[in-house]
């Protein structure tokens, strides 16, 4: 036994001193991959491909199976001369400060404490259940009844709906019914899931992009949706609502980084600014809808116009593309009283009110308008007919219901410490360290 282990580790060679084996350099990885990306190639532009790629794939294959036969793919580097190699490190041994619980430079994991899952999954149940009263009352008023906007819902998953009649939608459908609660309810639960993780690692939004960037554009929205509709519905049904809202945020937006930029001038001062730096963004988001739905840029300038001049409510859509001077005065001067006004109100409040949690900023104002923005985008492609029926306004008041509801859920719920890093159940009750030691970061 003892001769046969002598004999095998003889005739084993003996390690190289002067030198380093390595991997030899090799084209078998890439022309396997090369194979392999015109062989996919094939399956759209034809034969020829498949073919010269699955000569190339095996061949690659073959080279790579080559190299790990004995005696093959490696090679000898040699070392480089004794005095040119560097010297050895000599490392001095030291001591490093222990972090303790509670002493500069402690490291914990953030957020130091979050919401559980049960908070997301109460504030999607309580903002789903209130979600629904816009939509009902919307169906109720404008005579579509209680069944027409959860049949709309439905086309999100089943594109037939979008084939259906007015009529038709307005029916009652247990299908469509007990699809449209599935999606609701799914939708309600993962939002809200969203929210109990999302709230606390969110950071605070400044008071002056709050009010101005979020909360005013909103209520700018609102009364002149409503306003508008008492004014002058025929004129209401004209304006795209979502692009509205959008340019409303614009507007907002750009009025609040004014009034923050001049906040060392007097409120009145620095609103009024505001409100012309605005106005003058404001009509951006509007001539951009003009030109994506082939019309002219006059015609939002004419829409606004309209408020003063009562004979243009009932012109048909293509008059109300030419451009008329007059029009266009009076729009800008409607546009440019409107815009100072909002900015001298803001300026003037700014100062007296109150920020706006982080939870009711995040959850009830910016989520919505994300999930809003996404819900418009995705329907334009799935089913573009089922946009053009859903009332959009009506449709945001029902997402800033559930935002505010289950912001408020889940802000108030109970909150979870995350343990500090480097902690376990193990670990006994640490002390803090003394005054005179310097953790290390």
């Amino acid at each position: 036994m003892t001769d046969e282990s002598a004999s095998s580790t003889a005739a084993e060679p003996a390690p190289h001193t002067d030198g380093v084996e390595l991997p030899q350099p090799t084209a078998a990885p890439l022309t396997t991959a090369v194979g392999l990306a015109l062989a996919s190639l094939g399956m759209a532009w034809g034969t020829p491909f498949i073919a010269a790629g699955g000569v190339l794939f095996f061949v690659g294959i073959g080279l790579w199976v080559g190299e790990l036969l004995p005696g093959r793919g490696h090679l000898h580097e040699p070392l480089v001369a004794p005095e040119a190699r560097p010297a050895k490190i000599a490392a001095p041994l030291g001591r490093v400060d222990r972090l303790r619980e509670g002493s500069p430079g402690y490291r914990f994991r953030l957020p130091e404490k979050i919401h559980p899952i049960s908070a997301g999954i109460k504030g999607g149940i309580v903002g789903g259940l209130l979600m629904p009263i816009p939509a009902l009352a919307y169906g109720l008023l404008s005579g579509h009844g209680l069944w027409y906007t959860a049949n709309l819902l439905t086309g999100l998953v089943l594109p037939g709906v979008g084939a259906m009649t007015e009529a038709q939608l307005e029916q009652f459908d247990p299908t469509l019914l007990i699809a449209a609660t599935l999606i609701h309810v799914t939708v309600s639960l993962t939002v809200g899931l969203i929210y109990g993780v999302l709230l606390p690692t969110l950071p605070n939004i400044p008071k002056p992009l709050a009010w101005g960037g979020l909360l005013m554009p909103i209520l700018w929205s609102s009364v002149s949706f409503f306003a508008m509709g008492l004014a002058n519905p025929l004129l209401s049904r004209r304006v795209d609502w979502a692009w509205f809202v959008f340019s409303q945020f614009i507007f907002g937006v750009a009025a609040a980084w004014a009034v923050h930029v001049q906040r060392r001038r007097r409120p009145l001062a620095a609103g009024a600014v505001g409100g012309l730096v605005g106005g003058m963004l404001m009509p951006l988001p509007a001539m951009l809808w003009a030109m994506l739905t082939e019309r002219t840029i006059w015609y939002p300038a004419n829409l606004l116009a309209a408020i003063v001049y009562p004979e243009m409510r009932t012109l048909p859509q293509a008059d109300l593309q030419a451009f008329r001077a007059d029009w266009l005065l009076a729009a800008i001067a409607i546009h440019l009283a409107i815009s100072i006004s909002f900015g001298l109100v803001y300026g003037a409040l700014l100062q007296r009110v109150r920020p706006i949690s982080k939870a009711f900023a995040w959850g009830g104002l910016v989520l919505p308008l994300a999930w809003t923005g996404v819900s418009y985008g995705l329907m334009g492609i799935v089913n573009p007919v089922l946009q053009e029926r859903v009332d959009w306004p009506w449709f945001i008041a029902s997402q800033f219901v559930f935002g505010v509801i289950a912001a408020i859920v889940v802000d108030r719920s109970e909150m979870v410490y995350i343990a500090p890093a480097g902690r376990s159940e193990a670990d006994g009750p640490t002390t803090e360290a003394p005054k005179n030691e310097r953790p290390s970061s």
